[in-house]
């Protein structure tokens, strides 16, 4: 699975299950956190890319090591 579109589906189906707040417009979803913090995650040309103040990650696809360092940042949220 390579289409962005489903990525997208599959990272804000996730975030739903989880009852994050976030924004999704086109090839990125932002999360918010209460104390104002932000998640970006853009989708470009096969790769995700995890953005936040403790740094940027990369990934091939939605991974389980994409879920996981996911829920590593949520989790300070």
């Amino acid at each position: 699975m390579n289409d962005y579109y489903d990525y997208l589906t599959l990272i804000e189906n996730y975030l739903d299950l989880n009852s994050h707040e976030y924004q999704s417009h086109d090839n990125q979803i932002e999360i918010y956190s209460v104390d104002k913090n932000i998640i970006v995650i853009n989708i470009e040309e096969n790769e995700l890319i995890i953005t936040s103040d403790k740094g940027q990650y990369r990934f091939l696809e939605v991974s389980k090591s994409f879920y996981n360092k996911l829920d590593t940042l949520l989790a300070n949220f």
